[in-house]
């Protein structure tokens, strides 16, 4: 992979970079983000990047500063400028310094900057320290994959395929003592959706931090960022662990704050050897759930918090509950019980006991729509949007209030398209017992469309979408399955039965019963006789 570092100081190219274009895909990876030319160059002298993107205006140290600094390290690094409307002389001052290429970073095409990196010649740096970075990258991809285990495993339970080390998260862990913490970081938000998508949350904890000497980003899972938090030489006691890390948590707190627009909560664990890791990112776990019972802030996990879980008896009759309300429509009880919802035998219950709860009112609300009103699955995710699956929607709510909040949202378009069936029914209803009832006369689309007080372009439309056939079509199949149990009932003419079913005309009728059934009426009574 061709490591690639961003500078720039404004927050949303800095995202944007980072999230809108697959680097992977492509054969590149972005290295290190920085909002200076400052920052910038000090990464760059402990290791050099294969191509840098970067702007021109920009505080502390700005982009012409920054490209000179880095043409006396590097002739070769390839270096491609972020340009705004009115950076022409920048640029051009840029060119003599011995830059590559330039964008117009407000008018970028991803494939356009992707095709102007391949265009360059960029040569990968394949030292040991590279190697190492490209390690320890590797490890903590391994790490979170290793955690999505323990999430569903037993507490009590360890990975049955766990790695034996973490060579190079050891080696960082050694350096600044043996002791850390687990950190993780969630936007305290209701449910969000795929609009708004916590990806560019997470791209922003990354930046602040790897702003910090003894914070060490390990990815995102969902919409938490998990990090280590290194501690030294000597296990802190929970005083002193608050006071060591407190101020670095408000910090980070007051500028998510300020950039995402939205509080964010941050769980702790009990501090211990990396090489507890399961223990310590349970720990963490435990710390942060208690967010769902409380605010933002920063939660500690003190060892004393306990939170049950439903017996199995007591599922059941949450399940019938929720069976019962949502088969009666009772859907308004329903919220109102679920925000009474009672504790388990052990207390306050565990966080994701409420999820499971969500993910067995997503099934029993699919279920009842598709076997109660008829609804086919791509007609109910349409209806849902941005909230469908609701399993995985009930699942992104950090708190329950918002959880409550995601209940009451997907109810009330559960009402919605229930009311939208219904109108659907009634109507449909009226035509096909209108057409039944006179499909030996003549049924006009003008006066069929009159009864439900719709125009006749609207009526044919909706007709269409719910029947997957025109109105005529459906008259047709009609008179044809009638014209059917004659000849099967009776010695009555063509002619005759063609003029009891709407077709005075014989001939008429013959090409409709053939189009319609595929049959000729000879062939038809034959294949009844035989």
């Amino acid at each position: 992979m061709k490591k690639i570092i961003i500078v720039d100081d404004e927050s949303l190219v800095r995202v944007g970079l980072q999230s809108i274009i697959p680097w992977e895909d492509y054969g590149y990876t972005v290295s290190g983000v920085y909002h200076n030319g400052r920052e910038a160059l000090d990464a760059c002298m402990n290791a050099m990047p294969d191509a840098i993107l970067t702007d021109i205006r920009m505080p502390v140290m700005d982009g012409l500063e920054l490209i000179k600094n880095v043409r006396r390290l590097s002739a070769r690094v390839p270096i491609v400028i972020l340009s705004s409307y009115d950076d022409f002389e920048y640029t051009r001052t840029a060119i003599r310094l011995g830059v590559q290429d330039y964008i117009q970073k407000h008018r970028l095409e991803p494939e356009e900057l992707i095709r102007m990196l391949d265009g360059l010649k960029i040569e990968e740096n394949a030292n040991g320290e590279q190697l190492s970075r490209q390690n320890l990258k590797k490890e903590k991809e391994d790490l979170l994959n290793l955690t999505s285990w323990m999430d569903l495993a037993d507490s009590r339970q360890t990975s049955p395929d766990k790695p034996r080390s973490f060579r190079e998260l050891e080696n960082h862990v050694g350096e600044h003592g043996p002791y850390a913490c687990w950190v993780m970081i969630q936007p305290f938000a209701p449910a969000w959706t795929e609009e708004g998508n916590p990806l560019s949350h997470s791209f922003l904890v990354q930046e602040e931090l790897e702003r910090y000497r003894y914070t060490e980003y390990l990815g995102a899972k969902g919409s938490v960022v998990h990090a280590l938090y290194y501690l030294g030489d000597v296990q802190p006691d929970p005083d002193s662990l608050r006071r060591q890390v407190s101020p670095f948590c408000e910090k980070l707190t007051e500028s998510l704050r300020h950039k995402c627009n939205m509080d964010f909560a941050i769980g702790i664990s009990q501090p211990m050897l990396f090489e507890e890791y399961e223990r310590m990112y349970r720990s963490a776990g435990s710390a942060l759930s208690s967010m769902f019972y409380g605010t933002s802030g920063i939660y500690f996990d003190n060892g004393s918090v306990s939170r049950g879980s439903y017996t199995e008896e007591q599922w059941i009759e949450i399940h019938k509950t929720l069976k019962r309300h949502v088969q009666r429509e009772k859907f308004d009880d329903l919220l109102l019980w679920l925000d009474g919802r009672p504790t388990a035998d052990a207390g306050e219950i565990h966080p994701r006991e409420w999820m499971r709860i969500g993910s067995t009112l997503a099934t029993q609300v699919a279920d009842y729509l598709i076997e109660h009103y008829a609804l086919d699955v791509d007609k109910i995710k349409q209806h849902f949007g941005d909230l469908w699956p609701l399993e995985r929607y009930f699942e992104k709510a950090s708190h329950k209030a918002g959880w409550i909040a995601s209940v009451r949202l997907v109810f009330e378009r559960t009402k919605a398209l229930i009311a939208f069936a219904r109108t659907n029914k009634t109507w449909l209803t009226k035509i096909k017992e209108y057409v039944n009832e006179r499909y030996a006369e003549s049924i006009r689309l003008e006066e069929v469309a009159a009864l439900v007080y719709w125009s006749e372009n609207y009526f044919s439309q909706r007709f269409s979408q719910e029947m997957g056939m025109t109105f005529s079509e459906y008259v047709a199949n009609v008179r044809i399955s009638k014209a059917k149990e004659m000849f099967r009932s009776s010695d009555r003419s063509t002619e005759e039965i063609g003029s009891l079913v709407g077709y005075l005309n014989a001939n008429y009728f013959v090409k409709v019963f053939k189009k319609t059934t595929g049959l000729t009426i000879s062939e038809y009574k034959a294949q009844y006789k035989s």
